[in-house]
């Protein structure tokens, strides 16, 4: 078993599950995008494990570590959701608490008709989270949402990254910072 108490072994470790769990290579799917694609990265099987979400979150914990404004975290549900909580809660343990919002595909239709669970305020900086990134298009609907309310997003975190060439303008626009992309799934160098 990968020794998990070091940085470098926490990633190699996630890498592991990532591509024992999540990864799916010739296969033929439709993602979230609409696009067709020969691979997969099924990014609910790492942030619905327990060891991959916690491995998930303290590594995204680490990357905060540049940003000490940041005072929040979330995403569009469902993929930010589990990793936003595991931040959210540990980040309370290691004594730099992070609130978690999140924000839903479609405002509330009843209630307050709030698109963004959580408290967010005028001013306040975020990272936005995901599970894994194509075109950016999940995490811009979140962006959005929180620039709605005057919050600021900072950084993008995801688990992975496709490198999909219709995200590039997305990476350009935004500080994309995935743990993995499909170079590193998939062995390669980058």
């Amino acid at each position: 078993m990968t020794d998990t108490s070091t940085d470098s072994g926490r990633r190699a470790r996630l890498l592991e599950l990532t591509r024992e769990r999540a990864w799916k290579d010739n296969v033929d799917v439709t993602l979230a995008s609409g696009k067709r694609s020969t691979f997969y990265v099924k990014g609910k099987e790492i942030s619905l494990h327990p060891e991959g979400l916690n491995l998930c979150a303290r590594l995204m914990l680490e990357q905060l570590e540049e940003f000490p404004e940041i005072t929040a975290i979330g995403g569009l549900t469902m993929g930010a959701d589990p990793i936003a909580g595991a931040i959210c809660a540990l980040s309370w343990d290691l004594g730099r608490p992070l609130d978690a919002f999140l924000v839903r595909k479609e405002p509330k239709g009843h209630g307050l008709g709030s698109a963004v669970e959580g408290t967010l305020h005028k001013g306040q900086k975020v990272a936005v989270l995901e599970d894994t990134i194509t075109t950016g298009g999940s995490a811009r609907k979140a962006v959005d949402a929180v620039k709605a309310l005057g919050a600021e997003p900072m950084v993008i975190l995801a688990l992975a990254d496709r490198l999909d060439p219709d995200g590039d303008g997305f990476r350009e626009e935004f500080d994309v910072r995935p743990l993995f992309n499909v170079n590193d799934l998939r062995g390669e160098a980058n």
